[in-house]
């Protein structure tokens, strides 16, 4: 099991048993309004919308990291075509054969296996 999955039982076990010793009226003063409710709603209901705030923003926070991977993995290609392309012109140029800009000169001068030009 996950460790946050049982630490969260555990937790929830110890606001159960706090709420159920602290089960006494209280009176609860909104802005426009006063209201007698058991402690144990109010602590539960406590404990389930800071729940639901961690949920929301673990939630966010997730969006914008896959957000982030695919920018980063769109990157990622982009990088691998330019290098593959790259080592293509490397493999041209090694074994002699000439670029496109290469082409344009008056010479025509290849390169051997062994550097040494061929006319």
């Amino acid at each position: 099991m996950e460790r946050g999955f049982i630490f969260s039982l555990i937790f929830a076990a110890i606001v159960a048993v706090f709420a159920l010793n602290n089960g006494d009226k209280v009176l609860v003063d909104f802005l426009f309004t006063k209201v007698e409710i058991s402690q144990a709603i109010i602590i539960f209901a406590s404990a389930i919308l800071g729940a639901v705030t961690v949920s929301i923003l673990s939630t966010v926070k997730n969006i914008k990291f896959r957000k982030e991977i695919k920018e980063l993995n769109k990157k990622i290609n982009s990088i691998e075509e330019q290098r593959k392309s790259l080592e293509i012109l490397l493999e041209e140029r090694e074994n002699g054969i000439k670029t496109p800009s290469e082409k344009s000169g008056a010479e025509d001068t290849y390169m051997n296996n062994d550097n040494t030009e061929i006319e």
